[in-house]
C-alpha cells in the first residue's frame, strides 16, 4: 500500500471514529428499536382516524363550554366557548398534516428506491470502470444521491411542527376535559385519540432520525471518500476503495430499505382507509339526529377490526421481506461486484 493509500486510511478512520459512537448507540438503542416497533406504530394511522371519525360523530350530539371560569387560559387551544368548534379545528389541522405527509411520501418512497441501484452503479463503475468514464460520470451520480438524501429529509422533517402542534393542541384539550363535567365517552374517545396521536408522532420522529442518519452517511462519509478517490490513480486504488465502502453500502442499503417499507406501509394505509374517511368526514359534526348517529358509530366500531388484520397482516409482511433482505444484503453486494459485466455497467450508466 503506498502511501496515498495510507493516508486516505488513516483520514477515512478519522471521519468514521466522529460517527462511531453514534451510529453504535443508535443500533443499540434506536435502530433496533425502531425495527422491532414500526409496524405496531404504523397502525396508529388507522386507529388515529377511526377514533377521530367516532369523535365527531359524538360531538354532533351537544356542544358546550370548555372551562369553569371566563379568567381560565389556554396556550394551544385558541378558544373555550365552544367544544364542538374546537374538535372541528382539531379534524381540519390532522386531515390537513395527514394529507400533507401522504403526498410528500408518495414522492419520496419513489426517489428512495433509486438510492440501491445508485450505490450498486457506484461500486460497478469503480470497479470497472476506466479513469475518463469515472471522473466523468461519478461526480454526477454523487450529485443524484446527495439530492435524494436531502429532499427526502426535508420531506420527512417537513410536518414536525405541525405534529408536535397537534400533540399539544390534544394534551391541553384532554386536559381542560378533566375540569368540567362531560360525557365519560367524549373524555375517554379524546384520551384515546390523544394516545394514538403520540404513537404516531413517535414513529414520524424516529422516520426524520433515520432520513438524517441516512444522509449524514451519504453526505458525509460515502460521498467524501468518493471525491477523494477521483483525486488519485485509480487503477491502483480499485479494490481498496471498494472494500472500505463496503460496510457503508450496506448501511446506507439497509437504512433506505427500512425507510422506503415504512412509507409504502404508511401509502397503503392512507390510500385504502384513511385519506377516505378523513376527507368525506366534515358532515359528521353536525348530525342530525340520534339514528344517523349510531349507524356511523355501528358502522366505524364493526369496520376498525378488519381494516386492522389487513394492515397488520402487511406491515408483518413487509418487515419478514425486510428481515430477508436485510440477512442477504451484504452476499447480494458481494454476488454482483463479481457476475456484473461491462455491459451491465454500460447499461446502468445509459439509465442513469
Amino acid at each position: 500500500m503506498n502511501i496515498l493509500s495510507i493516508t486516505l486510511l488513516v483520514i477515512w478512520n478519522i471521519v468514521i471514529s466522529i460517527f462511531a459512537e453514534d451510529i453504535s448507540q443508535n443500533k443499540t438503542t434506536t435502530e433496533e428499536k425502531f425495527i422491532d416497533q414500526w409496524q405496531d406504530n404504523v397502525l396508529s394511522h388507522v386507529f388515529l382516524t377511526n377514533y377521530l371519525n367516532h369523535l365527531l360523530v359524538h360531538t354532533s350530539r351537544a356542544d358546550f363550554l370548555l372551562r369553569n371560569n371566563s379568567a381560565q387560559c389556554t396556550l394551544h387551544i385558541p378558544t373555550t366557548h365552544s367544544f364542538r368548534q374546537t374538535v372541528s379545528q382539531l379534524n381540519n389541522n390532522i386531515r390537513s398534516v395527514l394529507l400533507g405527509i401522504h403526498a410528500d411520501f408518495d414522492r419520496t418512497q419513489i426517489h428512495l428506491k433509486n438510492i440501491p441501484t445508485h450505490l450498486k452503479l457506484i461500486l460497478l463503475l469503480i470497479k470497472k470502470g476506466n479513469q475518463i468514464l469515472i471522473q466523468s460520470k461519478l461526480p454526477h451520480l454523487l450529485k443524484q444521491m446527495e439530492n435524494v438524501a436531502r429532499e427526502s429529509l426535508v420531506k420527512f422533517q417537513n410536518p414536525t411542527d405541525k405534529i408536535i402542534s397537534i400533540k399539544n393542541y390534544l394534551l391541553e384539550l384532554n386536559s381542560l376535559l378533566s375540569t368540567i363535567a362531560v360525557d365519560t365517552t367524549i373524555a375517554l374517545q379524546v384520551e384515546d385519540l390523544k394516545d394514538q396521536w403520540i404513537s404516531l408522532s413517535h414513529l414520524l420522529n424516529q422516520l426524520a432520525n433515520q432520513a438524517e442518519t441516512n444522509s449524514n452517511s451519504i453526505i458525509l462519509q460515502f460521498k467524501w471518500i468518493l471525491e477523494q478517490f477521483i483525486q488519485l490513480d485509480i487503477d491502483s486504488h480499485r479494490d481498496f476503495v471498494i472494500n472500505l465502502l463496503k460496510s457503508k453500502v450496506i448501511d446506507i442499503d439497509r437504512m433506505t430499505d427500512l425507510l422506503t417499507i415504512i412509507c409504502e406501509t404508511f401509502q397503503d394505509i392512507s390510500s385504502e382507509y384513511s385519506n377516505e374517511k378523513l376527507i368525506n368526514n366534515g358532515h359528521l359534526i353536525s348530525l342530525p339526529t340520534e339514528q344517523e348517529r349510531k349507524q356511523f358509530i355501528r358502522q366505524y366500531h364493526y369496520e376498525l377490526q378488519p381494516e386492522l388484520v389487513k394492515f397488520t397482516r402487511l406491515a408483518l409482511k413487509r418487515h419478514e421481506e425486510y428481515l430477508r433482505r436485510e440477512r442477504d444484503r451484504q452476499i447480494t453486494y458481494e454476488d454482483f461486484l463479481i457476475q456484473a459485466s461491462q455491459s451491465d455497467l454500460d447499461l446502468l450508466l445509459s439509465l442513469n
